[in-house]
């Protein structure tokens, strides 16, 4: 017993650090409090409101949870998360009203999680630096530049077929197009090529696996959020040392590039296509061409390239195994998708080009339903710093957290006929006329709108294309018995498998 005493006033006195600093932080007014509970919502007491049921909660869970509360209180409701008040919507008039606001524009405190990797870049700013950052990095997002990473992403895609193709029986998919796209990400945002051999390399891959994981767990956690009681877990110490590898990965590759740029030598600071010449300039180029015109530093050129590989590294390969597991369980989908293909391919693995992704219809419609019902990034988080008036009549106070549940959204009757289904012609333009521009938000909307999703669907698409014309898919994991985590990036709770093999 006495062995336990030490241990126990450990673990008062974190409780106390945690009362005492969210006090002087996050209490809400008596006017936000006062507003807030006339919002519909579960009953439940005050502060505590639904902490410890959520935590009673297994993952998987969570939004069987979630959906029972959007039915019964049509689509949004209000609830207390130890003190927060906590709004979370599935519909689409409300979240129009929240994504359009151009002053409510702060991301949630759930991203807290992540400043020590991304520090304050895109993904994390508010206010001006946020509007500066956003307009300063749109150009790097153009088409045409966009269009110089096809040659990049037709190369790591075909590996992936490689990959598909030696492979025996049921395979998880994840991991294979996961490495892809954070090649993918590696070369068009750094310029680097990770090599499988290299050390480096994969003592990177590994420190973007467990520094997403840390900062997962973090959310989930009210104590973990606290920085003093988190800095006195060994969770903290490792995710240090891995945000370490991260920031010295980084910071070597642009130290390099830069010292190009500063020599004057272009050729060496961008990158050639063997087959015809043409300049191929990646994300980190043109950060540093705007580093003298904005007076940018090294660390502000660092976070937005750490921003750009923690948002794209993962979402494009957890979308694509939800999107292989559609196209097994549902071979007449396959079949349309893949004869479209062979309409503008041939028989041929020729890589894709600009004109080719404009006559793949069908595939954007398939690509677009399984991001409908398996969103990557299922909810996005916002702290309104004014009152939000909803359209019947009820007013979001400031100081409330808001959760828009894209998930539950994408799922919700009121603008999906059979909203469980796979039926990729609801994106066909005569169904999609008519329909709510906000009850399909994959990318976000609005002015925080995702800067990336052009990037993402070309990915996506050459992706898709490159392994529907080698490979053939099988279900093994369905979707009716798969249950999901929403969690930064939506995560089945058990591991997606299909069958692959090859078409001629």
């Amino acid at each position: 017993m006495i062995e336990l005493i030490p241990i126990l006033l450990a673990g008062a006195l974190c409780f106390l650090v945690y009362l005492v600093t969210y006090a002087q932080t996050s209490i809400p007014s008596w006017r936000t409090i006062r507003m807030f509970n006339k919002l519909p919502g579960p009953e439940a007491p005050f502060f505590i409101g639904s902490a410890f049921e959520l935590m009673r909660l297994e993952l998987e869970d969570i939004i069987s949870w979630m959906k029972e509360r959007f039915d019964a209180h049509g689509g949004s409701f209000g609830l207390w998360m130890m003190g927060n008040p906590v709004f979370l919507i599935a519909d689409a008039e409300v979240a129009e009203v929240i994504l359009t606001s151009s002053k409510n524009i702060d991301k949630g405190s759930d991203y807290k999680s992540l400043e020590r990797w991304l520090n304050n870049g895109l993904l994390l700013s508010t206010g001006d630096k946020w509007k500066q950052r956003r307009k300063m990095l749109t150009p790097s997002f153009h088409f045409k530049i966009l269009e110089d990473s096809t040659d990049c992403m037709n190369k790591n895609w075909k590996k992936v077929v490689q990959k598909f193709l030696v492979s025996k029986g049921a395979v998880e998919p994840l991991p294979i197009m996961g490495r892809g796209a954070l090649d993918i990400i590696c070369e068009t945002a750094m310029g680097t090529e990770l090599v499988e051999t290299d050390g480096r390399s994969k003592e990177y891959v590994g420190a973007v696996k467990r520094a997403t994981e840390a900062s997962v767990v973090r959310m989930l956690s009210p104590f973990l959020q606290n920085d003093i009681i988190f800095n006195l877990t060994s969770m903290s110490r490792e995710h240090k040392r891995d945000v370490h590898i991260l920031h010295e990965f980084t910071e070597k590759v642009i130290t390099k590039r830069m010292e190009a740029f500063e020599d004057e030598k272009r050729l060496e600071a961008t990158e050639y296509s063997e087959s015809d010449g043409k300049k191929r300039q990646v994300f980190l180029d043109s950060l540093l061409e705007l580093k003298k015109k904005v007076n940018l530093s090294s660390i502000d050129i660092r976070e937005e390239v750490d921003t750009f590989m923690f948002a794209g590294h993962d979402t494009t390969s957890t979308g694509l195994q939800y999107l292989l597991m559609h196209l097994g369980e549902n071979p007449d989908v396959q079949e349309k998708a893949y004869r479209e293909q062979v309409e503008i391919f041939g028989y041929s693995d020729r890589d894709v080009t600009k004109d080719d992704l404009s006559k793949m219809h069908y595939l954007e419609q398939v690509i677009k339903e399984s991001m409908r019902l398996h969103p990557p990034a299922p909810q996005i988080a916002r702290t309104l710093t004014e009152d939000a008036p909803l359209p019947n009549g009820l007013v979001i106070p400031s100081q409330t957290r808001v959760n828009i549940n894209i998930y539950h959204l994408h799922r919700n009757p009121k603008y999906w006929d059979d909203p469980d289904d796979f039926k990729p012609e609801r994106f066909s333009l005569e169904e999609s006329k008519n329909r709510h521009p906000y009850s399909y938000i994959p990318f976000s909307a609005g002015p925080r709108n995702c800067i990336g999703q052009k990037f993402a669907m070309l990915e996506m698409k050459i992706g898709v294309s490159t392994i529907l014309r080698s490979c053939k898919i099988s279900a093994v994991t369905k979707s009716a018995d798969l249950k999901n985590k929403m969690l930064v990036v939506l995560q089945p709770s058990t591991p997606i498998k299909v069958e692959i093999s090859p078409r001629n």
